[in-house]
């Protein structure tokens, strides 16, 4: 304001100075140039301050990312796999299930709860925490392709407390044997998993190591697998792990809807064995493991060699048409719309008798062939006097359904087996062939979302030799809102047990009341 007065005087200044030197026509021009070179500064000074508005801008903004603390680096997206974890072989949650998916919470990929940061220049981070697939990130590196090498840690614990109150004394097996039924409770570790994995040269070159420990069988064995992961449809594993054959077994012990797997699965079931397996996603909702193994079971309890002419192939294959049902029976999601799973496994195998001991013919975890009442085929005098059973063929089929909707998860599985070419020494067996069969079906509802589930559960088994069944229920409580952490309340009516794992709570012939009480937990 004040520039405008002072150039306005001197406008007047030179105008009355003009007007009384000069003819009226000069005064005139006079005034219109210096209008005109006014007009030329005002627009030049609205352009100066223009420019001085965006600087102090700008200034402002480097000034508030001066002051603001640094910000931690970008996190290393993980490798991709084909899995939550390693205790549930492929879960489409990847899933990593993960944790996966699931009940988990949401979290990107690499998404961390604390990072201690490593000095500068460091090829490393340490101290990481995966929320996705809930693990310790021990190791990771800062860029994945200059240096691939990753390192993680997860801890899983069962510990469950078990009451069998027998009905009956004792039960008669398929050789005219009595034999006892007795009456237990105890106090145990069912399964211990100390976890390592990563990669390593190449983020698709992967590795998973497991050290597995049980108080029921007292004992401790190395589980794992290298694999490489050519896209999501095949990944390529070798090492020891499951053999597919049911899908309650194969999902993994932590999802079960109860406490335990349920008899009929622990009847039909493969076990553990080294072998190599693709598995993968080809499209979506569409999933699938193949696995050739050594044998249906190369668990090391009670048997000092594993030789042998011995083969299996397992394989299983399962449709979500929503491509979001995720893993085990309970709908901890809450799903909003209805999701099904369909599916179907195979096993196929020539299992032969070994040279069992007494010892090996009675440890649970071998998961031995045994008959629909729970005779051990392999034991010597089963199927007739002065008999044993050199081999067989074993051929198990299952289809499977279940549905997940507002809290209310329903799961049915039915299992067909035959045992057929029975190769005998000491005679010629009076069977050509056997077959067995059997189904589970269980439901779970939420009655507090996220938090507490009732359930009910049956299961049974029957073949020329009889059979067996259970009927029961309980409630799961999930503190965290999340299936990686339950406290499981079971009780089991069991008939005739076909099944036997110490692990389980199932003895074969058992007749009575089993109740168990579990806390799982994943850190």
């Amino acid at each position: 304001m004040a520039r405008a007065s002072f150039t306005l005087l001197l406008i007047a200044t030179l105008a009355a100075t003009a007007t009384a030197q000069q003819p009226a026509a000069d005064v005139t021009a006079a005034v219109d140039a210096l209008a005109r070179r006014l007009e030329e500064l005002e627009r030049r000074n609205a352009e100066l301050a223009e420019r001085n508005r965006s600087l102090s801008e700008k200034v402002d903004e480097l000034s508030r990312r001066l002051d603001a603390p640094p910000a931690a680096p970008d996190p290393i997206p993980p490798p991709p796999a084909p899995s939550p974890s390693p205790f549930a072989p492929f879960s489409p949650e990847d899933e990593l299930d993960a944790e996966a998916g699931v009940a988990e919470p949401a979290a990107a990929p690499g998404a961390s709860r604390f990072v201690d940061e490593a000095p500068p220049g460091s090829r490393f981070r340490v101290g990481d925490y995966d929320d996705a697939s809930g693990e310790f990130v021990l190791v990771r590196p800062h860029d994945a392709q200059r240096v691939p090498f990753e390192l993680r840690f997860n801890l899983i614990t069962q510990a469950r407390f078990q009451n069998f109150s027998r009905s009956r004394e004792s039960w008669v097996d398929a050789g005219g044997a009595s034999q006892p039924i007795r009456s237990f409770d105890s106090i145990e570790i069912a399964r211990n998993f100390v976890t390592f994995s990563g990669f390593g040269i190449d983020p698709r070159l992967q590795y998973t190591a497991i050290v597995f420990s049980s108080t029921p069988i007292n004992d401790t064995v190395y589980l794992g697998w290298i694999n490489y992961r050519f896209s999501r449809a095949l990944d390529l594993r070798v090492g020891n792990w499951l053999i597919p054959g049911t899908r309650e077994w194969y999902e993994s012990y932590r999802w079960t809807l109860g406490a335990e797997r349920l008899m009929a699965t622990t009847f039909f079931r493969p076990n553990i064995s080294p072998g190599v397996w693709i598995q993968g996603e080809p499209i979506d909702g569409l999933n699938y493991v193949a696995m050739l193994a050594n044998s249906n079971s190369r668990f090391t309890q009670g048997v000092a060699t594993r030789v042998g002419s011995s083969l299996a192939f397992g394989g299983t294959a399962w449709y979500e048409p929503t491509d979001d049902y995720g893993v085990g029976v309970s709908d901890v999601e809450y799903h909003e719309g209805r999701s099904f799973r369909f599916g179907t496994s195979l096993n196929v195998a020539r299992e032969s008798n070994q040279g069992f001991t007494l010892a090996a013919i009675r440890n649970p975890e071998d998961t031995l062939i045994r008959l629909s009442d729970g005779t051990p085929l392999f034991r010597p005098g089963v199927l007739g006097p002065g008999l044993e059973v050199e081999s067989t063929h074993l051929q198990l089929w299952t289809v499977d359904a279940a549905m997940k909707y507002r809290g209310l998860g329903i799961s049915g599985e039915y299992f067909f087996r035959w045992l057929n070419d029975i190769n005998t020494v000491g005679g010629r067996s009076p069977y050509g062939s056997l077959f067995d069969t059997g189904g589970l079906l269980q439901a779970g509802y939420f009655l507090k979302r996220h938090k507490l589930e009732a359930f009910a559960r049956t299961s049974f088994v029957t073949g020329r030799f009889g059979g067996g069944v259970e009927y029961g229920g309980g409630v799961n409580w999930y503190p965290r809102g999340t299936r990686a952490w339950r406290t499981t309340a079971e009780v089991l009516r069991i008939e005739g047990s076909p099944a036997q794992n110490f692990i389980t709570g199932y003895r074969a012939g058992e007749t009575g009341t089993l109740f168990q009480l579990q806390w799982l937990t994943d850190f």
